[in-house]
Order: structure tokens, then sequence, then C-alpha cells
């Protein structure tokens, strides 16, 4: 296979799945692992794909969003990850919010055998679940325009709810993360929504796979020291880390 064959290839991968590893790739064409980072660094020099370690992931516009249904199964394995971080830090007795999104959802699924749990959540998808799994938590749906693209309630009726309330800990979903342009969202009414959930609770745990860091989308959300800790998986940027560690910003990488 020929250079550009090679990375056309590479690239259709990329926009199909999201992502791709170097070893992996070198696996299935039986080329060395060098010249495939190699076709990953043209790529990215062309502004055609982002490269992270060990990899690429795909660069979507800053008024781009997958819908749910494709979003829950991209870097499912890490998420699974980080959902499990946040969940061990659910203790009895508090009162948490788990605003909508694929990595919230899988936070859901691993809150079990806490006591006098209260969940607040935008996602009727999560609020669905606990009622399967946890019924015996005291579970508030907050109402609100419903997001087809990211099965979340947002709009006026869901800021109502979220500026009334006081929570623990907020488990938030992140779209986009940047040191400078701070958390961004790609829906401005979707936006508003979290900003209101940031500001109704005592810690913001923010639930974000390595392939949101350095992303900047459309609507500015709040600062990145808007943030308590933030979990995310073992592909991260490390420099990024680092800065939110100066900040004071606990970092979690599973």
């Amino acid at each position: 296979m020929l250079g550009e064959e090679r990375r056309e290839y590479i690239l259709n991968l990329v926009n199909k799945t999201g992502s791709v590893n170097a070893i992996d790739i070198a696996k299935t064409l039986n080329i060395s692992e060098t010249t495939i980072r190699r076709d990953l660094n043209k790529l990215s020099q062309k502004g055609l794909v982002k490269r992270t370690y060990g990899g690429a992931i795909n660069i979507d516009s800053v008024g781009y969003e997958l819908k749910f249904e494709v979003q829950k199964e991209k870097f499912i394995d890490e998420k699974k990850r980080i959902a499990l971080a946040a969940a061990s830090l659910v203790e009895d007795g508090d009162v948490i919010l788990i605003e909508a999104g694929t990595t919230g959802y899988q936070t859901a699924l691993n809150i079990k055998n806490k006591r006098q749990l209260t969940i607040i959540t935008n996602s009727c998808d999560i609020a669905v679940l606990l009622g399967k799994t946890s019924p015996h938590y005291n579970i508030i749906l907050s109402g609100g325009i419903l997001n087809t693209h990211t099965h979340s309630l947002i709009g006026p009726i869901a800021d109502w709810a979220f500026n009334n309330i006081n929570v623990d800990k907020a488990f938030i979903g992140i779209t986009g993360i940047d040191i400078k342009k701070g958390i961004t969202s790609v829906d401005l009414i979707e936006g508003q929504t979290k900003k209101n959930i940031i500001n109704c609770a005592k810690q913001i745990i923010a639930l974000c796979d390595h392939s949101k860091i350095g992303h900047v989308t459309m609507n500015f959300v709040a600062p990145v020291t808007a943030i308590d800790m933030f979990i995310t998986d073992n592909e991260a940027d490390s420099k990024f880390l680092e800065k939110l560690r100066e900040l004071e910003i606990t970092v979690i990488v599973k």
C-alpha cells in the first residue's frame, strides 16, 4: 500500500471511529509502527486529525456534536474507567447531580450499595436506569426541553430547577476544555443549563476522556477553575493535566 493510500485509509478510519491507535494500524497493515506514526504526523500537520499519545483522534467543528447513540460507543473503555472512579467518590447520604451524557450514564451504572442517596439529573436515560437499578434512592428529574442529540433536558425549566437546589457533588460531562478557552459547549441553551449546574454544587467533578482536551466548541460555559476535580483516562495530555494541578485542581487518571 502506497503512502497516500495508507493515509487515506487511516483518515477514513479516524472519521468513522473517532480515534485510532498506531500499534493497531501497524498490525492490521503489517507495516512498522514508525511508518504509521509518520503518517499520523503528516495528517496532523495538514489539520486533518489531532495527534494523541499513541495515535490520533478526529477534529470536530466548534459547532458539531455527535448524537448520543454514536457518542456512547466512542472511547467506551476509557469512559467505564472514568465512571468507576467517579462512582467511588459517592458517599452515604450524599445529594449528587449527574449531568446528562454518556460518561454520566456509565457513572450511574456503577452507583450501588450506598445509603440514603438523593440523585438529581437532567437525563431521562439516567433517571430511568436508576429507577430500575436503585429504586430505593430519591431520584429527581429536572424537567426541561429535550435535546435529541445529547438526550439532555435543558432550557428555562431545567435552569429554574438547578437555580433552586443545592447539591454536594455535581458530576458534569465535558464537550470541550482548554486552559485558555475554558469549558465550552456546542449548544447555547445547553451551555446555560451547564452553568446553572456548576453554580448549584459544592464540588464540581468533571468527567472527561482524552479526546475532549484541547477541543474548543462554540459557547463558553466556565473557566477551568470552576472545576474542583478532573477525572480522565491515561491517554490525556500530560501538559494539560500539569496545568490543572498548578491551578490546584485535583486530577485523577484512570
